[in-house]
């Protein structure tokens, strides 16, 4: 696994996670954060990989992956600038469990696990900004849940499609069909099958690791519709 140190120096106050947090905690993050590069498809950690630091993701795109123990993949998240993951370092877990991977060329803003435990537990505007988001990530699982048990497949693309749109802030997502499939809660079989249908239909059109968006306002209608 390959990683790059940068050699420019990248303030903090121009990073979304940190932004509007007072000079005084920006000041005391900075001596504890570093940044790396990851080109696309590199391996930020491994499952077997211990807990030993947490991420922002300052530029691009990481998305988190799960393994069965029959081998089978699901992506339960995509984590794109601003976003934080590897936090599973704060309840003291011995090993990842999940491999992060760069979907596009990334840099993170990264702090060993013992300094951001310390700075969670004396900075309260961290630790008000973490709670936000792990709330928000919560909140996030409840609706895919309500989903997955009320509504069928071709709306959950949809919405999934929809989740990920919004974050990225253009009309491409990028991301396979397992990738859909595992954020969804679906098989990859029935969510390609879905994504091909949409393609026919205009809504979509399919490429290689990106899915670009044709048709927004029908796949809003997919996605809160009953069909």
């Amino acid at each position: 696994m390959i990683k790059r140190s940068l050699k420019r120096v990248l303030p903090l106050r121009e990073e979304s996670f940190f932004r509007g947090m007072s000079d005084g905690t920006i000041a005391r993050m900075e001596a504890y954060v570093h940044h790396r590069e990851y080109e696309p498809h590199q391996i930020v950690f491994f499952p077997n990989d211990p807990c030993d630091y947490a991420y922002w993701v300052r530029e691009g795109h990481v998305k988190v992956t799960r393994l069965s123990s029959e081998g089978r993949e699901v992506t339960f998240r995509h984590v794109f600038p601003g976003d934080l993951f590897g936090e599973e370092c704060l309840i003291d877990q011995p090993q990842r469990g999940t491999y992060a991977e760069a979907v596009s060329r990334t840099v993170l803003c990264i702090i060993r696990a013992d300094d951001f435990r310390r700075v969670v537990r004396d900075e309260a505007e961290v630790t008000l900004d973490v709670a936000k988001r792990l709330c928000h990530r919560a909140k996030t699982m409840e609706d895919v849940w309500f989903e997955t048990v009320f509504k069928p497949v071709r709306n959950r693309v949809a919405s999934g499609l929809l989740r990920l749109l919004e974050r990225t802030g253009g009309d491409v997502v990028r991301a396979t069909h397992q990738d859909i499939a595992g954020l969804i809660g679906a098989t990859r079989e029935t969510t390609t099958t879905v994504l091909h249908t949409l393609q026919r239909e205009g809504v979509l059109e399919i490429g290689n690791r990106r899915i670009a968006i044709r048709d927004a306002a029908a796949l809003e209608r997919i996605a809160g519709s009953q069909e």
